[in-house]
């Protein structure tokens, strides 16, 4: 009994044990962006990423707004470098929910909270 235990627990182990920067890789579409509470006047669906497998990224914004660069995903942290443009600071934003399918970010922008939530698009 002892022998099938052993193999049980250690496929049940890796199982559960995915990554959560695993969940982020694809491409996520905003429905939603706060700032202090309330809703910005913009589409959201102009705000997305595409995060890819190589640590890369692509993100898009209003009034045309792109940049790319490397990523990493630490303790509930994403860090962002954008290595389009000389000098640009790494970003941290705080991951509040990460799912299969759903992504909650939330970020200080020119002093205010801002929430973007995204659904995964692929």
């Amino acid at each position: 009994m002892r022998f099938l235990t052993i193999p049980f627990l250690l496929c049940l182990l890796f199982a559960c044990g995915e990554r959560e920067d695993h969940l982020l890789l694809g491409e996520w579409e905003a429905t939603q962006v706060l700032e202090a509470g309330d809703s910005l006047k913009l589409d959201p669906t102009q705000v997305g990423f595409l995060f890819r497998p190589d640590n890369r990224y692509t993100f898009r914004s209003t009034l045309r707004y792109e940049e790319a660069g490397t990523w990493h995903y630490a303790e509930g942290f994403l860090m962002a470098q954008d290595t389009t443009r000389n000098d640009s600071p790494e970003r941290v934003v705080a991951i509040e929910k990460l799912t299969h399918d759903s992504l909650r970010i939330r970020m200080l922008t020119e002093g205010k909270e801002r929430w973007v939530t995204l659904l995964k698009q692929k």
